[in-house]
């Protein structure tokens, strides 16, 4: 090709070069330069900006609004008060989530790479309450679930494999339900006295607490015989006290208790007494040392106190009957208020400002959180570590109803259990049942 020739071809290509640059139409991107790199986008952490509904039941279905969630289900991991929640749907503004059981009262909180952000207001938990056992009727029979009767059920506790423990008051026997909800006579032959001996023969008079041990073990506060009974699998014995309605520290029968009600047992096998009569709160050693822990007697004073349990430290919680007052105890055996002002009245919130009306049992779970069977107010409450009290199931009407919490209904609560998979149990002495809050 000559000079003129390739002059010529260049003129000629040119305009086509030039539109082809200006509209990148004509010809391919790649035939002249690379296609342009998309940036990569850049999400920032997590952003909850609200939740709906504020408070639910378990199995009900929360949704999460914000930005910065993975589309991917997978990739998003969601905790209510540190349980997690399973995620049903994920997009990049929206998570759906199921409240998962025992969650309780907390933040809501969502990961998404390796990012972590709590929601600004704490949810709510609502329980659900339903009948573990009994018809209604008062009455006796062994059986499974609601064809079971029970006659006053005054104390319960749960031991570490789900069994469920009562006190029944006016049937003088003491029943064992099973996870399953079968309900059989534990000890006791129905005759209100005195007996020790083989568990179908020996005999009570109105017992009102019950507490387990780590092995099996229940304890007894027998009230109108006087004495802290224990309950193997064969036999029944008893740990303190006599006939005699009175005073006295001692061991073993040479001690005297004054209508004991509420009992509980430590991890060291102490036992522990709410002995009303006395207005004192006793203490048992293993070999059945009998002392005053607090009361009448000592620098602090209690009036009717009814129901007591221990935590993993050593202090001891006291439901303070007739003061309207929920007591702490320390190893040491420091008295002091944990809550309630001493009106017999009710009142959520703050714990020198709530108020109580005759609270007859308390349960303690790992976390620190004290349980009450408010027995006036037909409600059963709730004291966090930090002094919060609010009412967890009961809408104050001494009635009967399942459900919800905040609709279900009481009849004089009068025990208050909880297990380790955090169900609580209520002996529901007016309705001649036992409770479960899930």
């Amino acid at each position: 090709m000559n000079n003129r020739s390739f002059i010529r071809g260049l003129v000629v290509s040119t305009p086509l070069l030039i539109a082809c640059i200006l509209s990148m139409e004509s010809c391919g991107k790649g035939d002249i330069f690379p296609p342009p790199k998309t940036p990569p986008t850049k999400s920032g952490p997590p952003i909850i900006s609200s939740f709906a509904p504020a408070s639910a039941a378990k199995d009900s279905t929360v949704i999460i609004t914000g930005a910065n969630f993975s589309a991917s289900i997978a990739e998003n991991t969601v905790t209510i008060n540190g349980v997690a929640a399973t995620v049903l749907a994920a997009t990049s503004t929206s998570l759906t989530v199921k409240v998962p059981l025992h969650a309780g009262n907390g933040k809501i909180t969502v990961k998404t790479g390796g990012q972590t952000v709590n929601a600004a207001n704490d949810f709510t938990y609502i329980y659900t309450v339903t009948t573990l056992a009994g018809d209604g009727t008062p009455g006796f029979i062994n059986g499974a679930g609601t064809s079971a009767e029970f006659n006053s059920p005054f104390g319960v506790v749960a031991d570490a494999s789900g069994n469920v423990y009562v006190a029944d008051e006016a049937n003088n026997r003491i029943r064992k339900i099973t996870s399953a909800g079968v309900v059989s006579t534990l000890a006791g032959d129905g005759t209100p006295a005195f007996k020790d001996g083989a568990v179908a023969n020996a005999r009570f008079d109105y017992p009102e607490g019950v507490a387990v041990n780590a092995s099996g073990i229940v304890f007894v506060g027998d009230f109108n015989n006087n004495r802290i009974r224990k309950i193997t699998t064969a036999t029944v014995s008893t740990v303190a006290g006599n006939n005699t309605a009175a005073f006295k520290n001692g061991t073993g029968t040479a001690a005297q208790f004054n209508s004991p009600y509420g009992v509980a047992v430590d991890a060291s096998g102490n036992i522990y007494v709410a002995d009303a009569g006395n207005n004192r709160i006793r203490k048992i050693t293993p070999a059945g040392v009998v002392s005053t822990l607090a009361g009448d007697g000592t620098t602090a004073q209690f009036d009717t106190p009814t129901g007591v349990a221990v935590d993993d430290s050593g202090n001891v919680y006291v439901a303070d009957l007739a003061n309207n007052r929920i007591r702490k105890i320390t190893s040491a055996g420091v008295v002091s208020t944990l809550a309630g002002d001493g009106n017999s009245a009710f009142n959520d919130g703050p714990a020198a400002a709530a108020q109580f009306n005759y609270p007859v049992g308390i349960a303690v779970d790992a976390s620190g959180n004290i349980y009450v069977a408010d027995q006036g107010n037909n409600r059963i409450r709730k004291i966090t570590p930090a002094g919060e009290v609010s009412t967890i199931a009961g809408d104050g009407n001494a009635a009967f109803n399942d459900g919800p919490a905040n609709a279900a209904q009481f009849k004089y609560p009068t025990g208050v259990a909880i297990d380790a998979s955090g169900n609580i149990y209520v002996a529901d002495y007016g309705n001649n049942r036992i409770r479960k809050l899930q």
